[in-house]
């Protein structure tokens, strides 16, 4: 709640004697009014009053306090978080130890246990009797039991999560290397067996051209033997003696040369044997029957 103007600051012992009395004689009533405003739940109004206080009196501790709760009023939890911040530099008890708590209740809201612990701790070295911050010290320090002993658990489980993926993973890696050997070893079997047939494959082309060169001379020499064959029949047949008669024939003297005068005389002689002549018979004429 407001810390109702400067003579509400600093209440315990050790303050010194009749100040409470000066205090309330001092009290701002802009401060007043904004209280008031502020428990009818008019927001404007107070934060008006408030501000009117200030430029009367200046950025104050307790006035820091009084901004803060009026800005966590307003739903602006960083601008009260400032504003509690510098409510924790004054110098009244009260004050300091209202604006660690709230602090600290902040800080619960955000979930966030170790400044809480850390914001009701100094409330209560300010101010021991808070019992607001004691049970909300207890209440934050079993949250961060809790949460420690969550993360703890969760981690445990990642680091048996990551474990067991390693272990399945080395597994893995091992199973798909093996099998990548495997098949390179039938890849290279393969490729020796490859390897083999063409040197087979060359092997028998060497061969079969030799069978082709062989060939080749055989027919080379085959046509050497034919030629020689013919030449040799050809000298067989000039070196062959001419044909001799046969018994019971005479020989036939040679033809000799017929003289001018022979070959008429020859030519009177087959004329004389012959019973044509010029395609005519020789003896009776008898006329033609027939014209041609």
């Amino acid at each position: 709640m407001f810390l109702v103007g400067v003579g509400l600051f600093g209440i315990g012992d050790g303050d010194e004697p009749g100040w409470l009395s000066t205090a309330l004689a001092s009290e701002d009533s802009d401060v007043v009014a904004a209280i008031e405003a502020y428990e009818a739940g008019e927001l404007d109004r107070a934060t008006d009053h408030l501000d009117a206080a200030v430029a009367r009196r200046g950025e104050r501790a307790e006035l820091y306090y009084d901004r803060g709760l009026l800005l966590l009023a307003q739903g602006d939890s960083d601008a009260a978080r400032a504003a509690f911040q510098h409510g924790t530099e004054s110098s009244e008890i009260p004050v300091r130890a209202s604006s660690h708590y709230e602090l600290g209740n902040l800080a619960m809201v955000a979930e966030d246990w170790q400044a809480a612990i850390d914001a009701y701790i100094e409330c209560l070295r300010a101010l021991p009797d808070h019992q607001n911050a004691k049970w909300n010290l207890e209440l934050a320090l079993l949250r961060k039991q809790e949460q420690e002993e969550q993360e703890k658990k969760e981690q445990e489980e990642q680091d048996k999560q990551d474990q067991e993926e390693g272990e399945d993973g080395e597994e893995g890696e091992d199973g798909e290397q093996d099998q990548q050997d495997g098949e390179q070893d039938q890849q290279d079997q393969q490729d020796g067996e490859q390897d083999q047939q063409d040197q087979q494959d060359g092997e028998q082309d060497q061969q079969d051209q030799q069978d082709g060169e062989q060939d080749q001379q055989d027919g080379e020499q085959d046509q050497q033997d034919g030629e020689q064959d013919q030449q040799d029949q050809q000298d067989g047949e000039q070196d062959q003696p001419p044909p001799e008669p046969e018994s019971g024939e005479e020989e036939q003297a040679p033809a000799q040369p017929i003289e001018g005068g022979d070959l008429d005389a020859a030519l009177d002689e087959l004329d004389r044997q012959d019973s044509f002549m010029f395609g005519r018979p020789r003896g009776s004429r008898r006329p033609v029957e027939k014209d041609w």
